[in-house]
């Protein structure tokens, strides 16, 4: 591998947006969507003051690192070009769904490995907190549908 010479450019070294306040500045206020989920993320400032955000649900984590990737999602979020999934509309209801059916196999799996005759505690308290979860996608997915059902009606 080739080194850097200090004679080539190093415009995306080290970039920085300046105070932690000062990076947040252009992007208070404004949410990146999930690449997997639409779900709309915060944009925050990283110890070196580069813009990232992280979507807890996905286990995805985003970092802007390059002067021009800086710049591009500057004009982006000004332009308001960045689209998130609202907390009522069908993208939010198909990202609901899938988290669901996400949620569905993973207690099929640990199911499955729970014994008959000797239970593993934590393994059911696993299964009882996908259960929960579940439980309580279920419920927003109906309320969701109930609620626009009945904009639909009027």
């Amino acid at each position: 591998m080739g080194e850097l010479k200090p004679d080539q450019s190093q415009g995306n070294v080290n970039v920085t947006l300046g105070p932690v306040e000062d990076a947040l500045g252009e992007f208070a206020n404004t949410e990146f969507p999930c690449p997997l989920c639409g779900a709309g993320l915060p944009i925050r400032a990283s110890k070196r003051k580069k813009p990232y955000c992280t979507c807890n649900l996905c286990g995805v984590q985003l970092f802007v690192r390059g002067k021009d990737g800086i710049e591009r999602l500057k004009e982006m979020a000004g332009a308001g070009i960045l689209v998130c999934s609202k907390e009522e509309s069908a993208s939010h209801g198909l990202r609901l769904y899938n988290r669901l059916q996400q949620l569905k196999i993973q207690r099929k799996e640990l199911a499955w490995k729970q014994g008959i005759i000797f239970e593993d505690k934590a393994l059911s308290d696993a299964i009882q907190i996908l259960d929960a979860e579940i439980e309580k996608i279920e419920g927003e997915l109906a309320r969701i549908a109930a609620k626009n059902k009945g904009k639909n009606e009027k």
